[in-house]
């Protein structure tokens, strides 16, 4: 059985039509684990008729913890033996549940991962193509192109995971990035991930989220990167080390591009000089590195080279033209 868990926090606009997504699978074999994190609007109402009119869907209410405390409530909730994620402003496919199940043992994977797309609504487009042949890799290589942005999305979101793999892990509570704190934990557990690059998740880019508004919390990404990066040099193999190594450079381009656009709040000024100072060492840290790596992104080059003939005014000036 698949249990799919759903995060649910003030999400009434969406909420409906992402159950109904689930509920319309060509799969049988499912729960639904619904968590209303403490939610102040219709959210809890929603849950609870969608809970009366299926047995299989389940309701977590719950005061409000977060994302990560959520998704952790779905995960102690959930009686199946793979897990799917599921964002509450978002949908999938009408078989994708059927469809990574097939993936997952067509090349015997504890972890199935699907392509996404984007739309204002969320809809399955009209026609699709693969422009890649499915994949089957092993744990490293699939973490490894996480890392480098490439092709595969280190989201918890749009893979269907064999539920052991969270045994003794879970979010980290009270962090933003929290998919990227954990992803690598998992992955490097997994024996095989197969990969299709079929938009079976629909997701849909939220104005309100966090990814598209600025607070010095995306900051926490720094963090999150350090911690990546300690592991891969304590524990794995020196390509790990060096893709762990741009994920982290791809940080620091970011927040220091959010920074130079975005006018500091009252009150925020001695916090953000401390973080674009933080930015800035790891920029100069990494960026050798980087830039003799075959493997990294053409943007990062672009900000590599900027950094060195420019300096931090041209990143800054550039960072007017990325983020505007």
């Amino acid at each position: 059985m698949i249990s799919v868990i759903i995060p649910a926090y003030n999400a009434e606009r969406f909420l409906q039509a992402c159950v109904d997504s689930v509920v319309g699978q060509t799969a049988r074999d499912w729960e639904m684990v619904i968590v209303d994190d403490g939610s102040t609007d219709s959210t809890p109402g929603i849950c609870d008729r969608a809970a009366a009119g299926d047995p299989r869907i389940r309701v977590v209410h719950k005061p409000n913890g977060g994302l990560s405390d959520a998704r952790n409530a779905g995960i102690d909730a959930a009686r199946g033996d793979r897990l799917f994620f599921l964002d509450a402003d978002d949908a999938v496919a009408p078989d994708a549940l059927e469809s990574l199940s097939a993936l997952a043992g067509r090349h015997g994977a504890d972890i199935a991962c699907a392509g996404f797309c984007s739309s204002p609504g969320a809809e399955a487009p009209k026609s699709w193509r693969d422009s890649r042949e499915e994949m089957s890799l092993d744990p490293e290589t699939a973490v490894e192109m996480m890392l480098y942005q490439d092709r595969l999305n280190h989201s918890a979101w749009g893979k269907l995971y064999d539920s052991r793999l969270f045994d003794g892990l879970r979010f980290r509570k009270g962090t933003w990035y929290e998919d990227l704190d954990l992803f690598y934990h998992v992955f490097l557990r997994a024996s095989r991930v197969a990969f299709t690059p079929r938009p079976l998740y629909f997701y849909r880019s939220n104005p309100s989220s966090f990814l598209h508004s600025f607070s010095l919390r995306r900051a926490d990404v720094l963090g999150v990167c350090d911690r990546l990066c300690g592991y891969m040099a304590r524990n794995r193999s020196l390509r790990l080390y060096m893709a762990a190594r741009d994920r982290r450079l791809s940080a620091a381009f970011n927040v220091y591009g959010l920074l130079s656009v975005n006018k500091a709040a009252k009150g925020e000024k001695m916090a953000r000089r401390a973080i674009e100072a933080r930015c800035k060492e790891i920029i100069r840290e990494t960026r050798w590195g980087s830039l003799r790596d075959p493997r990294v992104r053409r943007k990062n080059k672009v900000g590599i080279l900027a950094s060195y003939l420019g300096g931090f005014p041209l990143l800054r000036l550039l960072s007017r033209f990325v983020y505007r």
